[in-house]
C-alpha cells in the first residue's frame, strides 16, 4: 500500500506497507514507512517526521526507528501500524509552533 494522506496544502503524510515475510530482522512481518512532510517557503517540501524499519541503522539494535525535526534517530518497540499512524499525528499536535516555524524558513 502507497498512499499520501493531505493534512493541509502544505502538510502532507506519505504511507507506504508492504507485507514481508516474517523474519528475526522483521518479527512482525510488515516493512513500513510513515514520512510527514511540510512545505517550506524557501525550501519547498522536507521531511519533518519519518517513522520507519526500512534500513538498518549504524549502532542501533533494532530496525524501528524514528526520525524527528532532523535529530538523531530513536529506536521504538513496534505495537502497530495504527499505533504508530496515531503517534505521528500526535508528534505533529505537540510541535505545532515548530512546524509552523519551519514553514516559515
Amino acid at each position: 500500500m502507497k498512499e499520501t494522506r493531505v493534512l493541509a496544502e502544505d502538510e502532507i503524510i506519505d504511507i507506504s506497507i508492504t507485507r514481508v515475510e516474517k523474519s528475526p530482522k522483521i518479527p512482525h512481518g510488515v516493512k513500513y514507512s510513515f514520512n510527514y512532510r511540510v512545505k517550506s517557503e524557501s525550501c519547498g517540501w522536507k521531511t519533518v517526521i519519518r517513522v520507519d524499519n526500512a534500513h538498518v541503522i549504524k549502532g542501533h539494535k533494532k530496525r524501528d526507528h524514528k526520525h524527528l525535526f532532523g535529530k538523531q534517530p530513536v529506536e521504538f518497540e513496534f505495537i502497530s501500524l495504527s499505533q504508530i499512524y496515531e503517534e505521528v499525528l500526535e508528534l505533529i499536535k505537540q510541535n505545532r509552533r515548530f512546524i509552523g516555524e519551519i514553514k516559515r524558513h
